[in-house]
């Protein structure tokens, strides 16, 4: 998996490409750690180029947004493919994570 990393004063991006899994979930929670230093408002992670997600993903995803909260910020996912957004309605997630369209990222990401 391949992540991007987009930072400004007020938000940062993550862009995932690829998998999502046992193998690489681990990249994004590093990722993380590495970029989000103190207070931090919002986080949003792009899933708009991620092809595919499993448990483990699921599991640094919720951790993600527990180390988020942490930090006093918000996180976000956008741009779920259907096949991901089935995943996320499945496994309940949709009730933890506020889940933007692209509509609504492409809003967000202008202001």
């Amino acid at each position: 998996m391949e992540i991007t990393v987009d930072k400004d004063k007020n938000r940062i991006i993550f862009k995932l490409d690829g998998s999502l899994d046992i193998y690489t979930s681990l990249d994004l929670k590093i990722a993380l750690e590495k970029n989000i230093i103190g207070d931090t408002p919002v986080i949003i992670i792009d899933m708009e180029k991620l092809t595919y997600i499993d448990s483990s993903g699921i599991g640094i995803l919720i951790k993600s947004l527990n180390f988020v909260q942490g930090h006093n910020g918000k996180l976000y996912v956008a741009n779920l493919k259907p096949v991901i957004e089935k995943v996320f309605k499945v496994s309940g997630l949709t009730s933890y994570f506020e889940i933007l369209s692209h509509e609504d990222y492409m809003k967000y990401i202008e202001s």
